[in-house]
């Protein structure tokens, strides 16, 4: 082995090695700076109990959240209307939501719609999904 080869080969072995050690202490400032983020947006996180294919509704910290699950990525929302307040009805044949009040509609396949309705962020970590819900007293939509 030459002089050049050597060197490259301790330049790459102590680059592995310095990564190995310095990548916990990233892990965790990335959590806590994770972590700060959710308190600074007044989110909690809920356990959400097991998730089946398509359309499911759960009662979560005092609120009734939608779900919709396709298998890989799953998307929530509140199922009250912002504006009228009605609570919205999941027509599945055209798998959407439709508040009955002011008959706007809301699809969880093309992500939006003329419905206003609290959508919550979803997370999947050690193998159980998440709902981030907004603490009691803070509006979600400041």
């Amino acid at each position: 082995m030459n002089r050049r080869s050597f060197f490259k080969e301790v330049a790459r072995s102590l680059t592995e090695t310095g990564k190995e050690v310095i990548y916990p202490l990233f892990e965790n400032d990335i959590e806590k700076i994770e972590r700060a983020a959710d308190v600074l947006q007044g989110i909690s996180w809920y356990p959400v109990d097991h998730l089946s294919l398509g359309y499911g509704e759960q009662m979560i910290s005092g609120r009734l959240v939608c779900f919709f699950f396709d298998g890989q990525k799953a998307a929530a929302c509140g199922k009250e209307c912002r504006e009228c307040h009605e609570m919205a009805q999941w027509i599945a044949y055209d798998q959407q939501l439709v508040c009955p009040g002011c008959e706007k509609s809301f699809s969880f396949r093309e992500k939006g719609g003329s419905l206003n309705l609290a959508i919550y962020p979803v997370k999947n970590e050690q193998q159980k999904w998440w709902v981030g819900l907004p603490d009691k007293g803070v509006f979600s939509d400041a």
